[in-house]
């Protein structure tokens, strides 16, 4: 397989750092472990617009890319597969592919990690990824918390839309921290494999075709499409009914009017053309739901990348590093406005009763996700809540 390819028309100077990794085998009777370096750029203040943190993050990106094609994919001692349910022209592609660039650099060539877009790796679809990854069927998995009804209660925190998260940089930000620094919240990977990143997508509006703005809550009424979690405890509140689908039938079923409003992020709006004209008319301009994404790795793959001295270098390009390239979300969201305005779509904020309405809403689903998820849920989402306002007081 192919690296995807990303072309930046300018690139920022950062400086070089050499980062230690170990190489060996997968093998549980791995070869003797070799010491090599590599040189990676170094993690830069993320901007306070989100136009810079787009630009910084693709030209963050092709200094990775720079690194990588020093080496073959196709002659690395080790392979891995990672399944990723977006398309390849994707924010979440973009990601992983910047990511398995960074760990062949990282480790000198020595493992390569293949993306397969699309669920190209697990034949069940998106909501069987995770147990193929805990299967051992893939090696790394990307997948969204929110797909698995009661799965990881504490993470869908971020996902309340009472906490109003601006942008993703904030969103992913808070939900990162809140993972470092929760124990609670820590606990509910444990049991799966390995976690390199926790983070949150674009603000999620509710959008909608039609011909009329909205002037009150009551006036959405229907099939909305929403996420498990706090999302779709949203569509229960305002009276509406739950309609779930794969995200790649929603096009179809936004068309042909199956769906009447659709909760989900500026990002997937881009990815799969839902602003294109005759789809989507209006989206009222608030933020429903980020979506919690988490990256994850196979117990016994990631023992075997332990056992061989791999797994230093592989982190060092994980966790914090990933919020070097976070900004791939604000560029998907920046286009995605400018397009389905373009298209004839009407984007607007909130306001009189409408505004009023919603605030009610999202402070009625925050009370009732507490007391629902029970446990230690309250001062879980209290963090969550101290943690955006942090962000969205630094990022634009």
């Amino acid at each position: 397989m192919k690296v995807k390819k990303i072309f930046v028309p300018l690139l920022i100077s950062v400086m070089l750092i050499a980062l230690t990794a170990c190489g060996s085998s997968s093998d549980p009777g791995g070869e003797e472990q070799v010491s090599t370096e590599a040189d990676l750029p170094v993690s830069y203040e993320l901007a306070a617009d989100a136009q810079t943190r787009a630009d910084d993050a693709y030209a963050f990106i092709a200094e990775l890319k720079d690194a990588a094609s020093a080496y073959d994919a196709n002659a690395a001692k080790y392979s891995y597969t990672l399944n990723c349910h977006d398309p390849a022209d994707s924010a979440v592609g973009e990601f992983l592919y910047a990511w398995s660039d960074a760990v062949l650099a990282a480790t000198n060539g020595d493992v390569f990690i293949e993306v397969g877009v699309s669920n190209a790796f697990s034949a069940g679809g998106t909501m069987a990824t995770l147990d193929d990854m805990k299967n051992g069927l893939i090696d790394f998995d990307f997948t969204l918390p929110c797909y698995f009804k009661g799965y990881m209660p504490y993470t869908l925190a971020i996902q309340n839309p009472a906490l109003k998260i601006k942008n993703s940089t904030a969103g992913a930000s808070a939900m990162w921290e809140l993972y470092k620094n929760n124990t609670d919240v820590q606990a509910e990977y444990a049991d799966d494999g390995e976690t390199l990143f926790v983070w949150a997508n674009n603000p999620s509006p509710l959008s909608y075709k039609g011909s009329a703005e909205l002037s009150k809550i009551s006036e959405v009424k229907g099939n909305i499409r929403a996420n498990n979690g706090p999302a779709q405890m949203f569509v229960e509140q305002v009276g509406a009914s739950v309609y779930s689908c794969p995200i790649g039938e929603v096009y179809t079923n936004v068309s042909t009017g199956v769906i009447n409003y659709l909760v989900t992020d500026w990002h997937a709006v881009k990815s799969f053309s839902l602003y294109d004209s005759g789809v989507l008319d209006h989206y009222i301009d608030t933020n429903i739901g980020s979506s919690a994404y988490t990256l994850m790795a196979n117990t016994d793959s990631w023992a075997a990348i332990e056992a061989n001295g791999y797994a230093d270098a592989i982190k060092s390009v994980s966790g914090d590093y990933f919020l070097n390239w976070i900004g791939i979300w604000e560029q998907y969201e920046i286009d995605a406005r400018e397009t389905a305005t373009a298209n004839g779509g009407d984007i607007y904020a909130p306001s009189g009763a409408l505004a009023a309405e919603l605030d009610a809403a999202y402070t009625a689903v925050a009370t009732d996700w507490i007391a629902q998820t029970g446990g230690n849920a309250q001062a879980v989402y209290d963090q969550a809540a101290s943690l955006v306002e942090k962000y969205n007081a630094l990022y634009n």
